[in-house]
C-alpha cells in the first residue's frame, strides 16, 4: 500500500500528462500546421528551381554549383557591360558632325554641303586617276517627302563622304554606284519589338572595279577610326572618318585577261546613336 508522501505524486501524474496532452493539442498541433502552410510555398519554389535547373525534384538541388553559375552570370553581365561602353564609344560621331545633326536642319545647307563634298569627290579622284559614274553621285542621300527625321541626312552624306574617301585612297580603278537607302532606317522601330530604339542603322551600297589588293584595303579601312587611318599609314584620313561595318561582300572577276582585277558589290552600315 503507498505511503501518505507517495499519494501526492501519484495524484500529479494524471495532471502532468493531461497538461502535456493539452500543450500537444493547443500549441504543437496548430505550430505544425502552421509550418506545413509556411513550408508548401517553400516546397513550390524548391520544385521551380528544380525544374529551371532542369534537374530531378527528388534529388538534393546543388547550391554550391547555383551560387558559381550566378558568379559567372554575374562576371558575363559586367564583361557585356564593358563591351557596351566600348562600342558606344566607338560608334559615337565627331563633334563636328554631331553639331551639325543636332542643329536645326535647313535643306538649303545641306544641298550646300552635298554639292561642296560632291566637288570635293570629284577633285580627288582627278587626282588618284579613279572613274566616278554619274550614278555614284546620284545615289547621294536626299530628302524625300516621307522622311521622318531629316537631321538624319547629315550623318549619311558624312558616311558615304567616307565610304568614297577610302575607295579613293585604296586606289580602286572605278567607282559605278552608290546607294544610301536611307528611308529604310529612318523611322524609329515599333515599340515592342526588342530593336535597340537608341540606335540607327544607316546601310550604303557601293560597287567598284579594282585591283585585289585595292578591295583588300577598303575592308581593311572601313572599320578604322580616323586616328586608327593614320597610324596605319594615311596621314591624310578625314578627321571625322566613323567606323563603317561590312554586312554584305560580293566579288566577281572582271574579265579572264585581268587575272587581278575585281568587280566588287559591297554593302556596309554605319551607325548613328540616338540622344
Amino acid at each position: 500500500m503507498p505511503s501518505f508522501r507517495e499519494y501526492p505524486r501519484l495524484s500529479f501524474l494524471p495532471l502532468a500528462a493531461l497538461a502535456l496532452g493539452a500543450y500537444y493539442l493547443l500549441v504543437l498541433v496548430p505550430l505544425g500546421h502552421r509550418a506545413q502552410e509556411r513550408d508548401a510555398p517553400l516546397q513550390k519554389a524548391r520544385l521551380k528551381l528544380a525544374a529551371s535547373l532542369d534537374q530531378n525534384p527528388a534529388k538534393a538541388i546543388d547550391f554550391l554549383h547555383i551560387t558559381n553559375q550566378l558568379a559567372e552570370t554575374k562576371q558575363a553581365r559586367d564583361i557585356l557591360g564593358d563591351a557596351k561602353l566600348k562600342a558606344a564609344a566607338r560608334l559615337e560621331l565627331g563633334a563636328a558632325l554631331r553639331a551639325r545633326m543636332n542643329a536645326t536642319f535647313r535643306l538649303s545647307d545641306y544641298e550646300v554641303e552635298r554639292t561642296k563634298q560632291t566637288n570635293e569627290l570629284t577633285r580627288l579622284a582627278k587626282q588618284q586617276q579613279t572613274s566616278i559614274e554619274p550614278a555614284v553621285f546620284a545615289g547621294f542621300p536626299e530628302l524625300t517627302a516621307d522622311m521622318q527625321q531629316p537631321r538624319l541626312l547629315r550623318p549619311a552624306l558624312s558616311f558615304a563622304d567616307a565610304l568614297l574617301r577610302v575607295a579613293l585612297q585604296c586606289k580602286v580603278s572605278a567607282i559605278h554606284s552608290l546607294q544610301v537607302p536611307l528611308e529604310l532606317s529612318n523611322a524609329p522601330p515599333p515599340s515592342g519589338t526588342g530593336a535597340p530604339e537608341r540606335l540607327v542603322e544607316i546601310p550604303m551600297q557601293i560597287e567598284f572595279t579594282g585591283p585585289a589588293a585595292s578591295a583588300a584595303c577598303l575592308l581593311q579601312s572601313l572599320p578604322l577610326r580616323a586616328d586608327e587611318l593614320r597610324a596605319s599609314g594615311w596621314p591624310e584620313a578625314p578627321a571625322d572618318k566613323p567606323p563603317l561595318f561590312v554586312d554584305r561582300l560580293i566579288l566577281k572577276k572582271q574579265s579572264p585577261d585581268k587575272l587581278d582585277e575585281v568587280r566588287a558589290s559591297v554593302r556596309a552600315v554605319g551607325f548613328v546613336l540616338r540622344e
